[in-house]
């Protein structure tokens, strides 16, 4: 039986919701069984997201609305949904507690951040120091941009070593991190382009989209590998959720 990952909608567009192709492509390749979990107010469904899926992915998307993380509006890039953000902060947090494998691309880092008590730059303009740009204008998606550099002692040192290429579509990045995640790649600017979680058993963000690098890159395809791996027996130990008495 396929590990079900649950890939949490990206956007949405003129009443419809969606995911973005390579998310889907990575997961079934990977081994998984790709489903798509739709953004809603009803924070009660979380339990019956949490007992139908093995793990989670958090996709790339649009800003985050700035009120949320205690800052008024800086900037006139990007675009904002308030209902959305409410849904991608409060669902991350929920997968957190559930200790189920979760990976967080772009956005999702981002979001995992902020669930945490962290901060975001509104703008890498904002940063007080010489910033690269990280919104690469390429042909192709899967064309890289600029190096990484990542920490010995982690997990995503295992799967990419201590360096490596990575493409860029982000113009805001992590700011103030909390104690509880560990920084684990920076960008030669000093942008952080992963985090992970420590005690938990798979909880990895990176700024970059690995999704669109897994066909030719084997190193991403290890950081896929190691979401299914992890899913496949994220059910193994029971856990009873905080929010159980929801439903």
């Amino acid at each position: 039986m396929r590990p079900v990952i649950g890939i949490v909608m990206c956007g949405s567009e003129n009443g419809r919701q969606f995911v973005s192709q390579p998310y889907l492509d990575a997961v079934t390749d990977a081994g998984g069984l790709p489903t798509v979990l739709p953004v809603t107010g009803d924070t009660s469904l979380y339990a019956g997201f949490s007992r139908l899926c093995d793990g989670f992915l958090f996709c790339g998307g649009g800003d985050i609305t700035p009120l949320l993380f205690g800052e008024e509006l800086l900037t006139d890039q990007g675009g904002t949904d308030l209902f959305t953000d409410r849904f991608h902060l409060s669902l991350m947090a929920y997968v957190l507690q559930s200790r189920l494998p979760v990976l967080a691309i772009c956005r999702g880092m981002q979001v995992m951040n902020l669930a945490l008590g962290g901060t975001i730059w509104q703008d890498l303009s904002l940063r007080p120091v010489h910033t690269l740009n990280h919104m690469q204008v390429s042909v192709h998606r899967q064309d890289v941009c600029h190096k990484i550099t990542i920490s010995k002692n982690s997990m995503l040192y295992d799967f990419l070593g201590e360096y490596a290429e990575v493409n860029s579509f982000h113009h805001q990045c992590l700011h103030l991190i909390p104690a509880s995640l560990r920084p684990s790649a920076i960008a030669s600017d000093g942008v952080v382009e992963a985090i992970e979680l420590p005690g938990h058993p798979f909880a990895l963000g990176v700024q970059w989209h690995p999704e669109v690098l897994y066909p030719s890159d084997h190193g991403m395809k290890k950081l896929f590998l190691a979401l299914l791996k992890k899913a496949s027996v994220s059910k193994n130990i029971q856990y009873i959720s905080p929010f159980s008495g929801a439903e």
